[in-house]
């Protein structure tokens, strides 16, 4: 193995106090940043970037490779989280040496790839959820409409049917 493949400690995000304001999914995003930047400063597999061998190891390990594919797949923009997530389990499988020093940045990995899959399918159901409160929405303002419209038209209907009040008789002056 490389010497410069083994794996440095992880940073650890520290979660700041509940009173800061800060949102969980924003501590979220930004723990998902932070990870991602630090997975993807692991040293490039292709061979034109590397340029010379490092200790004259010419090609990428299969571990390597797996890790690299399983980042690339589970950026953001374009995201194929069904296959990262497979290719990191696969590499957490595995229980060669090589393998075995990449298993905290996969874990980590496969962590934040789970927590995205739950979150799209949350966002999902309250989109949902949302186009369902608007159509119930739309549906209440028509009916409070026409109850409106009923309600004016039955008080000009009393308002034509009451007799004009009689002024008061005048008191006679002595």
């Amino acid at each position: 193995m490389r010497p410069d493949l083994h794996p440095s400690p992880m940073p650890r995000a520290i979660a700041p106090a509940t009173s800061s304001g800060t949102s969980p999914a924003a501590l979220l995003l930004l723990l998902g940043a932070l990870l991602l930047s630090s997975c993807t400063a692991l040293p490039h597999l292709d061979k034109a970037e590397d340029g010379a061998s490092h200790h004259g190891e010419t090609q990428a390990t299969t571990a390597e490779q797996t890790m690299q594919a399983a980042i690339r797949a589970a950026r953001p923009r374009q995201s194929n989280l069904p296959r990262a997530r497979s290719l990191l389990q696969g590499l957490l499988a595995a229980e060669d040496a090589e393998s075995r020093a990449l298993h905290p940045y996969a874990r980590a990995l496969l962590e934040q790839v789970q927590e995205r899959q739950r979150l799209a399918g949350l966002n999902e159901r309250l989109g949902q959820q949302l186009e369902q409160s608007a159509e119930a929405l739309k549906d209440s303002e028509q009916r409070n409409e026409a109850l409106q419209r009923k309600l004016d038209a039955l008080a000009e209907i009393e308002r034509s049917l009451t007799p004009p009040v009689p002024a008061a008789p005048r008191p006679r002056s002595q």
